[in-house]
Parts: structure tokens; C-alpha cells; sequence
């Protein structure tokens, strides 16, 4: 029987990540049944009372920094992504079930994005001022 493409490429990119684990080279990501933790950071800084910056690793789903943008009680807030760590692609939850080039490369597990987005949610919310 023929084995589906996204799984022969889920299972050379585990292969991939374990001999990069091997040789120090990367820090692999949550995969398989034993959960890896992948250090991220975000970041949120404001200019004035009405400006936002977030700055998130990797490239965003757009999905993801419209929530962000949307759920931010600042006038202006823009969302900033590759900043501090060399990540691929942060799909969407929903993007993993569809399989894509995006999906296939990303480092997180499905969900990871969202997480990323609601934490500078938070991290926006504590940085507004209060009146």
C-alpha cells in the first residue's frame, strides 16, 4: 500500500532533527510522544499611550497576527515577525490538518502559534496603561 506523502515527510524530518539534536546544531521541537520544549520568546514593547510592537520568532500565519492586532487595546499595534531566533513557518491549528509546504516545515506542534499569539495578547494587555 502507499504510505501519504505528508507522512514519509513528517518521518524525514524527525529523522533530520534527531541527528541535529546529535551534533548540537538545533534545538528540536515537540514531536512524537515524548514532548521537546522549543524556547521561544515574545516580545511586546509600546511607544506613547497609543503605539504596540509585538515581535514574534518565525513567520507568522496572517490568521495569527490579525488576532493579535484585533484583541490589542492599542490604537496602532503591528506585529513584527523573525525576530531573535531562526524559526520557519508558525501555521495556524487548522493549517496542520489541510498539509501544506508552511505546515510540513514548521518546528511547532499544531497549536503552537496560537500559543505564541496569546501570550503577546497578555503581554499586551499588561503593558497598557491604566487611566
Amino acid at each position: 500500500h502507499e504510505i501519504p506523502f505528508l507522512t514519509i515527510r513528517r518521518a524525514v524530518k524527525i529523522r533530520h532533527l534527531y541527528l541535529m539534536q546529535r551534533t548540537g546544531e538545533a534545538i528540536p521541537p515537540t514531536i512524537g510522544t515524548e514532548p521537546w520544549h522549543l524556547p521561544l520568546e515574545v516580545q511586546v514593547f509600546r511607544l506613547g499611550q497609543d503605539v504596540a510592537i509585538v515581535g514574534l520568532p518565525g513567520e507568522i500565519f496572517t490568521e495569527l497576527s490579525l488576532s493579535i492586532r484585533n484583541a490589542s487595546s492599542f490604537k496602532t499595534t503591528m506585529v513584527v515577525e523573525c525576530t531573535n531566533t531562526l524559526l520557519p513557518y508558525v501555521p495556524v491549528k487548522g493549517a496542520f490538518k489541510q498539509g501544506s509546504y508552511e505546515t510540513i516545515n514548521s518546528r511547532l506542534a499544531p497549536g503552537g502559534g496560537e500559543m505564541l499569539a496569546e501570550t503577546a495578547v497578555k503581554l499586551l494587555q499588561e503593558l497598557k496603561p491604566r487611566k
